[in-house]
């Protein structure tokens, strides 16, 4: 189930998190303040993680929250402070799952799996206390994590899981986590272009106008980092964008708008940020008919010559 470990890159828990991910051969990520700090220096390079614009803990730990599909707060004591608290706090505001696992909670591990498996979470974020707060947290959360995790990794492990009803809560939420949080939308509406499309030789003879919408959906993340620098450089182009399809709508003749469709949806899911688009095709064929329009939908990691027709 797990697909990637989240986490801010502090000492002690998530370094952990971090360092269990890179063990298992797991992908890793999260957000982490400006300049990579942390309480020992300069978050060391081996960790893939991204700088929030600004360098406060606070919002690189809401950030890497928002971004996951649930958050294990890890910790010694039974009580939580400072930015462990605030950890849980973002959860509730935001909707998310949380479990907060301490060293004398009885089985921690079977908790652990129960929420893992009861919640669908594929992106889990982890958080906790701090080396210097809690000595021995980094050696706890690592023990934790292989031991709650490592059988749920593969996927025939699951069906094996003892808890009733799950199977049937997991089918129903991978779907629902598709994207751990709601997509932005990138809403462009009618686009008139020029091409030669149609059924007929005739048709495909001349050029004729069609209209093309797209909403591309992007992660929410890639906004708030635009709307922090206010840097074209940190959002999609919807320039390039209008620019790569009309080139590709003009490089040949095509008798279908399906194939039109397709062939602009396989294109834009090249781009990084993109992770799933809709698009609107219509065209004016007939006198006595407005239009005829074909939509469809499409996300990233499911490239266009893996679709057989069935």
């Amino acid at each position: 189930m797990i697909r990637k470990i989240v986490s801010g890159g502090q000492t002690g828990a998530d370094r952990a998190a971090l360092d269990w991910a890179i063990a298992k051969g797991i992908a890793h990520g999260g957000w982490c303040p400006k300049g990579r700090l942390s309480e020992a220096g300069v978050i060391p390079s081996k960790y893939q993680l991204c700088e929030t614009p600004s360098s406060s803990y606070t919002t690189r730990t809401a950030w890497n929250v928002w971004d996951s599909d649930g958050t294990l707060i890890v910790t010694l004591d039974p009580t939580l402070t400072e930015g462990s608290l605030a950890t849980q706090k973002f959860a509730e505001n935001f909707g998310k799952p949380c479990l907060h696992v301490h060293e004398k909670l009885p089985e921690k591990e079977l908790k652990i799996k129960d929420f893992l498996f009861s919640n669908a979470i594929e992106i889990l974020n982890v958080g906790g206390s701090r080396e210097s707060k809690e000595k021995g947290i980094y050696e706890f959360c690592y023990r934790l994590l292989d031991r709650s995790i490592e059988k749920e990794m593969l996927p025939e492990s699951f069906f094996q899981y003892p808890y009733h009803g799950l199977v049937k809560a997991f089918k129903q939420g991978r779907r629902e986590n598709r994207f751990s949080s709601s997509p932005d939308v990138i809403h462009i509406e009618d686009l008139t272009i020029e091409t030669c499309i149609g059924a007929t030789e005739e048709e495909r003879r001349n050029k004729q106008q069609i209209r093309l919408s797209l909403d591309i959906y992007v992660a929410p993340s890639t906004i708030r980092k635009a709307w922090m620098t206010d840097n074209l450089a940190d959002t999609l182009d919807y320039a390039l964008i209008k620019e790569k399809v009309e080139a590709l709508a003009s490089s040949k003749p095509r008798k279908l708008i399906e194939t039109l469709a397709e062939e602009i949806a396989e294109e834009l899911l090249k781009l990084p940020l993109v992770l799933g688009l809709k698009i609107r095709v219509t065209k004016f064929p007939f006198p006595n008919v407005g239009s005829v329009s074909l939509i469809i939908e499409r996300f990233e990691g499911t490239p266009m010559n893996q679709i057989k027709p069935s």
